[in-house]
């Protein structure tokens, strides 16, 4: 059985692991300068046709509620803002790297996996909406990519991902568990070097790395709360398949730091589910 240090050595010797598309770094480098203007980033974007597509299609999509009313990138940009569109960039560019299936695995539900994870970005934002926070795009993506390791694992060391899966079946252990007792090492991590090797923004590598246990000590503490009980709200809803049959403790730390205990959970859970219809336009990815 590999242990941590062969597991790591494993991932940074995987050459076929991809890296974001150039557009990501020139889009960012552009986004860095005030003087850029929305025609000259829309000019970045749209050299990409593909990229472009699925920008245009998620903007007029009902998640950001002008539904057929954008016709080109630059008025994209106008309306929705630079920092929302490169949101929409990386999320359709990460969605689009990680979109087919792994041939090698045949007994896990991928599209149900998708679904968590489409689910746990829309209740992010919902929190993150309840709570004031003013990342509410951030959030959306930290939610929609924390188990990206699992990914990287799904698709590139496929026998390591099988048996943790069936490891945590058998034993009724949640994923992360299993991976634990038997390679000493989790998604979170494998994601973590991930998101570091791409230059993700912080709060993305630290929402990956740390969603598990969110503690007050870490950096972006309250995005990581935030993706924490994301992640185990839609668990608790049954919305998609995160990988095992079992429920989370939410932690106490996490979930008072946000003042959750003010919060009516009724109308979280009906925000949530709103949140989820409308999200389900990025299925569309796939």
């Amino acid at each position: 059985m590999p242990d941590k240090k062969k597991i790591m050595e494993k991932i940074s010797n995987l050459s076929s692991i991809p890296t974001l598309p150039s557009i990501i770094v020139q889009i960012t480098s552009l986004l860095q300068s005030p003087k850029t203007s929305a025609e000259e980033l829309g000019r970045a974007i749209a050299s990409d046709q593909a990229l472009a597509a699925k920008v245009l299609k998620l903007v007029n999509s009902a998640f950001y509620g002008f539904p057929g009313r954008i016709s080109t990138i630059t008025h994209a940009i106008v309306i929705l803002g630079f920092s929302t569109i490169k949101n929409v960039v990386l999320t359709a560019s990460i969605l689009d790297i990680f979109k087919k299936k792994s041939d090698n695995i045949t007994d896990f539900d991928i599209e149900q996996f998708w679904m968590h994870s489409i689910a746990c970005g829309a209740a992010a934002k919902s929190i993150a909406r309840f709570t004031d926070n003013k990342k509410k795009e951030e959030c959306f993506i930290a939610g929609l990519i924390h188990d990206v390791g699992k990914i990287l694992l799904y698709q590139y060391l496929p026998e390591l991902f099988m048996k943790t899966y069936s490891f945590s079946i058998q034993n009724k252990l949640l994923f992360y568990q299993s991976e634990l007792q038997l390679f000493k090492i989790t998604h979170q991590e494998i994601g973590g070097t991930l998101a570091e090797r791409w230059n993700l923004p912080q709060m993305l590598q630290q929402a990956i790395k740390y969603h598990h246990a969110p503690q007050p000590a870490q950096e972006c503490f309250s995005t990581t709360s935030i993706v924490h009980c994301a992640d185990i709200l839609v668990r608790a809803l049954d919305f998609g398949y995160g990988g095992d049959d079992q429920l989370p403790n939410i932690s106490e730390t996490a979930w008072k730091s946000l003042n959750m205990d003010s919060i009516q959970t009724s109308t979280l859970f009906d925000m949530i589910s709103n949140e989820i219809d409308r999200a389900t336009a990025f299925i569309q990815l796939f």
